[in-house]
């Protein structure tokens, strides 16, 4: 493990580990241990950056991974369905030795701490799921997407990465190129396959097995997963409670600020 900056607890630090499975996962870190550490997932075709904008106002301890095939993270050929996702954190927290934290995740990141979470109650405090839902089997508007995205070859034009990636309200230039650039890094093949599992996944039958105290954080321009998502998702999680913002699919790229304060309210 190759540490690439200076020590220094209030700043970032980088580093990569190789997975049991031989995937190399890149993540971010901040804080020392003595705090519980707050694992932060970001979406589809996004990176740990996503979250930049709410690392800014949130002073807890983080780690904040590059999923497979994103970001500075290894980019096999195969394996993305959520489950191997799932299995890669598992291997990560075990080999950093963090046996319970809080678990952030946005969009596909969400269904990761969904199925972590589920999976292994006692390794989760709190649970804070973003532009989440609990199925995306039987969606119509994301299988229309499905055909684009299977025709893609690389390099992934810039300009269909932009247009993926736009969002409902307007958010700083400089951001947006930054977010866009972190997209670019994800070779067409993990676009397709990534996406196809995406597809497959329907969390109904294990949602009643999460057991942390649950925050959703849901935006109400949200053009892919609905409130009506949202309230099956506050029937199925016990212990859960839903917060909303005026924001689309990506609420801490709009709403960064919003969403840190609602982190630190939930997570203490």
């Amino acid at each position: 493990m190759n540490i690439s900056a200076p020590h220094d607890p209030s700043k970032f630090r980088f580093a990569r580990i190789a997975l049991e499975t031989s995937v190399s996962i890149h993540y971010a870190q901040r804080g020392e241990g003595g705090q519980l550490p707050v694992i932060f997932l970001h979406g589809f075709v996004d990176s740990w950056r996503s979250f930049a904008g709410v690392f800014e106002a949130f002073p807890r301890r983080i780690v904040a991974p590059d999923l497979r095939g994103h970001g500075d993270s290894d980019k096999p050929e195969c394996c993305y369905e959520v489950e191997d996702y799932t299995g890669d954190l598992v291997l990560l927290l075990d080999a950093l030795g963090l046996h319970k934290v809080d678990l952030v995740g946005h969009s596909l990141g969400s269904f990761i701490a969904q199925r972590f979470s589920a999976r292994f109650p006692e390794r989760v405090r709190r649970l804070v799921l973003i532009s989440s839902a609990p199925s995306i089997a039987g969606k119509a508007s994301l299988p229309a997407v499905k055909p684009v995205i299977d025709a893609l070859s690389d390099p992934v034009p810039k300009s269909f990465a932009a247009e993926f990636q736009a969002t409902s309200n307007p958010v700083a230039t400089g951001f947006m190129e930054m977010i866009v650039s972190e997209t670019m890094k994800v070779p067409a093949h993990v676009w397709r396959s990534a996406f196809s599992g995406l597809l497959r996944m329907d969390h109904r039958p294990i949602l009643r097995k999460i057991g942390a105290p649950t925050l959703l954080l849901w935006g109400n321009q949200d053009q892919m997963f609905t409130r009506l998502d949202q309230e099956e998702l506050l029937c199925e999680i016990a212990d859960s409670r839903l917060e909303e913002l005026d924001a689309g699919h990506s609420p801490h790229w709009e709403k960064p600020k919003e969403i840190a304060r609602a982190l630190e309210k939930f997570l203490g």
